[in-house]
């Protein structure tokens, strides 16, 4: 079974150039999906661009397949760059491959 997400809450936070994202992911039958999958599925349903969009928090219940967490969609690249932390926008970097892979 494809993992499904079902958005709990959505606001517009025009001061801060972003829209709060709730969700839940039903993963049920499958293990806990990564960040960069949630993010591809939150870009899919919100036509965003990947770059822009930060999966803030990911919460899995152990043994039901269920994830809770939340996301952020800036509008404004610059704006995302001064408000989130560091260590948030460095989870959301493509990976680098190693030498001979």
């Amino acid at each position: 079974m494809p993992m499904k997400i079902e958005i709990l809450k959505e606001k517009e936070n025009k001061p801060l150039s972003r829209k709060e994202i709730d969700f839940k992911v039903d993963h049920s039958g499958e293990s806990t999906p990564s960040r960069a999958d949630i993010c591809a599925k939150i870009v899919a349903q919100y036509d965003a661009d990947t770059s822009r969009v930060v999966v803030k928090t990911l919460h899995t219940q152990y043994g039901i397949g269920m994830t809770e967490g939340s996301a952020r969609i800036y509008s404004d690249p610059e704006m995302m760059q001064r408000i989130e932390l560091s260590h948030i926008l460095k989870r959301h970097e493509p990976k680098k491959k190693e030498v001979g892979e």
